[in-house]
Formats: structure tokens, sequence, C-alpha cells
């Protein structure tokens, strides 16, 4: 749907008239997550800012009540403490009145039963009144995600919505906070054009660090025009960001498969004295030096952005690490962006490694409005992604029966030919199949071909069928043992789906072997072209290293390296160097007597 309103439309700093006039912004209620009107979103919030009134002008001297939601324990853990401090009450009393005890012995067993009722009646009241107190508001907040939905009849479907980041906008939830108002401040109009120069259009940051990984930008609100480029719709909205300034680099900081900065590990598990680890504090106060040069270096454009967004991990202070480095703290001196600054915003979806093609994909994501799901369809596609997750979970572990029972526990939900949710995530493998073939997993492909019978001529959005994107020759081998055992008139239109001829086992362990036979005669060639490629290197070097004995002077004794006079005797005393003459002397003389004798 995104697809069909061309981006450039979408562009929140320069949004098409037609698609922010026809802006609605969709309300939401914080606990059903149901969708409400514009009229009720008014009633409730008049009714929230008249009763803070009320509160205010009764006592003057009294702190607000502030209304937060309540977890499903905060009712028993009520009762509990009240429980708790009523026997505490009773204990007092009777340690109080001990005297009296012996006169209390007249009392009925009555009157006992009607204390415990009318604890009980009391217990109850509290609790129905914790319940009171977990009221709902109404917010264009409450999306249940980091978006703020627009409904539009420019959008002809009506599941799907405009969405735009809260972050993007600096969404507050407020009466007085309006998300359209907002869009039309930020976005310039057919009256106020966007001005022609990258810097005075505006500017914004964005900063990534991950596991040694740094990249970052200054981005201008001004894109680049890719009328004429080539590419698809994707990599002509990634060519269409303009970047004033761009670096990447990286520092060795994380030790492979372990995760986690070696200051922390020092943090939490004390400090190591091994080589890597030494290497690793080094390359961390090194890429803090290089991010603080950056920032220097970047401080007249950071002065002049209006947003800064970052993604990373970390802690300030005297031991800064992570984004700790990019943001300090305000006493800081060195600090250029300032911790409290209202600028900073973390980016609120995942990012993949750090570098600047994900740093223009970021910048995509926040600067642009996106057609998404609107919530009447959130329960049924969280259900089906649900599902999805669960069949991938029993395809990756290669258990056969489990998913065969579980396809047919579900079989009024699902089919074998499923469409994996969400679809943008399951683009080149939407079905099962798919996946199956894609991350070779052979037996799970025989199983739903054969005993599930999954439809192998389905085609992903590269127009390719599940034996096309095939990770190996096994799973190749067991879409055709599969067409073996189905048959040729099982009803697949085998030339549709790409599977080759069908083969028996016998004939797939024949071209087993003869494979397994080509691979090792490849490695064998392979082996002899590294070994002829590492003689010709050895003699290279030898020819240079005898050219340069000939222009240096250099010392032939046994049992030494070939090195120049100049750097033997550097940095010698002179009394050393008399001495290291002499040795050199003698040796020579040795030298010359060992091979007269000889």
């Amino acid at each position: 749907m995104s697809n069909t309103i061309p981006y450039n439309k979408r562009y929140i700093y320069n949004l098409d008239p037609s698609i922010l006039e026809s802006l609605q912004t969709l309300y939401f209620d914080s606990i059903t997550f149901e969708q409400k009107s514009y009229e009720e979103y008014i009633s409730r919030r008049k009714d929230e800012i008249e009763d803070t009134t009320n509160v205010q002008r009764a006592d003057l001297f009294t702190k607000p009540v502030i209304v937060r939601p309540k977890a499903r324990a905060s009712i028993s853990q009520a009762l509990s403490n009240l429980s708790t401090s009523m026997t505490e009450k009773q204990q007092l009393e009777d340690s109080s009145s001990e005297g009296e005890l012996n006169d209390s012995n007249t009392e009925s067993e009555s009157d006992m039963e009607n204390e415990d009722e009318s604890r009980g009646e009391e217990l109850y009241r509290i609790s129905e009144n914790v319940d009171d107190d977990h009221q709902s508001t109404i917010s264009f907040m409450s999306t249940k995600s980091p978006m703020i939905l627009f409904k539009s009849p420019i959008i002809e479907d009506d599941n799907k919505c405009f969405g735009i980041y809260k972050v993007s906008i600096n969404a507050i939830d407020s009466p007085n906070f309006d998300p359209i108002s907002t869009l039309r401040n930020i976005t310039y109009n057919t009256e106020n054009t966007i001005p022609k120069d990258p810097i005075q259009a505006g500017m914004s940051a964005i900063f990534m660090m991950s596991s040694g990984h740094f990249a970052g930008a200054i981005i201008s609100h001004l894109p680049h025009s890719t009328k004429g480029n080539k590419g698809t719709a994707t990599e002509l909205h990634m060519q269409s960001v303009r970047m004033l300034a761009h670096k990447t680099f990286h520092r060795y900081t994380t030790r492979r498969k372990q995760g986690g900065s070696q200051s922390a590990m020092d943090d939490a598990k004390g400090k190591a004295n091994s080589a890597g680890s030494t290497l690793r504090r080094y390359n961390e106060q090194a890429l803090g030096k290089d991010i603080e040069e950056l920032m220097e270096e970047w401080k007249p454009l950071l002065d002049q952005c209006t947003s800064i967004y970052i993604r990373g991990s970390g802690k300030g202070g005297k031991n800064a690490r992570g984004t700790g480095l990019i943001v300090r703290d305000s006493k800081d001196p060195k600090a250029i962006i300032k911790t409290g600054d209202k600028r900073v915003k973390f980016i609120p979806f995942a990012t993949k490694r750090p570098t600047t093609m994900e740093i223009k994909r970021a910048w995509c994501e926040l600067s642009y409005l996106h057609v998404v799901d609107s919530h009447a369809v959130d329960n049924e596609l969280a259900d089906k992604i649900k599902l999805s997750n669960d069949l991938i979970q029993l395809l990756k572990k290669s258990k056969a029966p489990a998913l065969i029972a579980f396809m047919k526990k579900n079989q009024s939900k699902i089919d074998v030919n499923f469409r994996l949710q969400p679809a943008d995530h399951y683009e080149t493998n939407p079905t099962l199949l798919h996946y199956a073939s894609r991350k070779s997993l052979p037996f799970m492909v025989q199983t739903l071909m054969v005993q599930l019978h999954a439809d192998p001529t389905i085609l992903n959005s590269l127009g390719q069928t599940a034996y096309e994107i095939a990770g190996d020759k096994d799973t190749r081998y067991a879409f055709r043992f599969s067409r073996h055992i189905l048959g040729e008139h099982s009803g697949i239109s085998w030339i549709d789906s790409g599977i080759g001829s069908a083969m028996t086992k016998d004939e797939i362990e024949l071209a087993k072997s003869k494979d397994k036979q080509q691979q090792e005669e490849i490695a064998d060639e392979e082996k002899k072209e590294l070994k002829k490629q590492h003689n010709a290197i050895v003699q290279d070097f030898r020819e240079r290293e005898q050219s340069k004995a000939k222009h240096t002077s250099t010392i032939t004794g046994p049992g030494l390296l070939r090195v120049s006079e100049e750097q033997k005797l550097s940095g010698l005393s002179e009394a050393q160097r008399m001495k290291v003459l002499r040795e050199q002397r003698f040796r020579a003389i040795e030298a010359r007597l060992k091979r007269a004798q000889s």
C-alpha cells in the first residue's frame, strides 16, 4: 500500500498538502485499546482537567493525586497490607488489655463471627476501591506501538492507516498537543517552500553504536532529487537522503560470540589480564577519543540540529562507554551533546550493525509517513504472527512429528501453504516449504511435500519457487526424491515447480558420491594452486632480500640474522658499540678458520 503513494509525498518536512489535509488523528483507550471518537477524547480530557482544577481549589497545600495504572497484583497486595495492619493492631490491643482477658471470656461465639464478617466486608470494600482507582484514559498515544496513527480517505483499505513515529514530532500525552498541528508547523508548504540551501532547510543527526562499531551522520531536511535515477522504490528512497557529514569506524572492543564491552565484563567479573582484554581496553579508550574528536569537529553543525537520534546502550560519568560517549554530563567540559538536551531521542525500532546505509534506512523510517495496519486487524495479525513463530521453531529443530501434530491441531486456522506473517519479513520465504528450502532442511522439505502435501509451485515476491531458492544440493535432492515418491500423476505441475527429474535413493547416493569426488578433486587443485602461489611468494621474498643484501653492509656470521650495521648498532653507547664490534670480528675469524679447515 505504501508503495502506491510516492515516498516524496509522504516526507514529513515537505508533506503533500492533499495528504496533510486528509489526516484525522485516531484515539484509543489506554486499557482496552479500543478506538474512540474525537468527541469522547475531548469529553474525557475535559473531565480530567476539571477534576484537577477542583482538587487544587479544595486544598492548595495538598499534593495532587497522580493516577497510575496498577498491576493485577496490586489488589492482592492491598488486601495483604490491610490484613497485616489489622493483625498488628489486634496484637497491640491484646497486649495493652492483657489484664482484662479473663473478663473477655464471657463474650459469645456469635460476637466473634460478627467481627470476622465485618472484617471481610471491609476487605471487600477496599478491593472495590482499588478497582475504582484503576481508570483508563483516551489518547492518541495509546497505540500499542511507537507510532501515532491517522485515518485518511486517500487509503482505500479500511484496515490500513497512516503512521508517524512519536519521537519524530516530539509527541506528548497532553490535551494541548495536536499531532496534525505539529505536522503543519514542521512541514513546508506551497506558500513557504523548502529552502534550496541544505543547511537553511534544517538538519538532524543520527548516531549508532554497537560492539565497537560506530556510525554517525548529519542529515539535511532537504532531500536529494532522484529524478532520472535507476533503481527500485526502496533504492531511490535511500538515494534521496542528503548527508552533510558522515563517519563510520570500528574498534575491537567486544570478545567474539560473548557480547558486552570489556569494561562491562571488568565491572561484572573483575579485571582480566589477558592480551586480548588489554587490547580491548585500549580500543575502548581509543574509540572514546575518536568520538570526542568527531563531536568537536561537528559541533557547528550539531548546534543547528533540531533532532538528535541515538541508537545503542551505555553509561556516562567518569567511566563512560557506549552512548555515554556521545551524550555527556552537562558538567563535563568535553560535552558537546549534554544530558537533558530535549533534542536527544532514542530510535524506537531495531537496527542492524551501524553503517552509513543503516543510518539512511533509519532516517527514511523516522522522516516519512508509513502505511500500517490499524487496530481493527491487530489481534488477527498477532495470532498469525504467533502461529508463524511456532511453525518456524518446529522447522528449525526438524521436529517432523511435532509439526504434523501442530498442523492437525490448528487446521481450522492454517494449512500447509499458510503465508508466514508478518509478510514483509518473509517476502522471499512466504511459505513453510520456501523457508525449509532456503534454510537447507532437506528432511523437513520431504515431510512437507510427502506427508503434508505442500504446494511446490507457489512463488515468492521475486517469482521463485521453493526449489529454486534451495540452500544446497541435499535440499534439491530432497525435492527430487519427493517427486519420485509422489509420482508424476500426483496433481502437481512439476514443470511449474521447477523441480528436476525424479530420483531414487540409489541415484541420489550415486550422485552424492560423484559430487564428493568432484569436491575432493577441486580441493586438491586448490591446494596445488595455493602451494604454487606460496612458493612464488617465498621465492620473490628471497630475491628481494638478496637484492637488499647487495646494497647494505650486512653481518653474515653463523646463526645471525641479516641486518644492517646501522640497525644493529643504533641506540648503543660508545663502549657497548666497541664491545659488539670486537665480538663480530672474533666470530668472523672463527668462521674463516672453520672454512679453511674444511
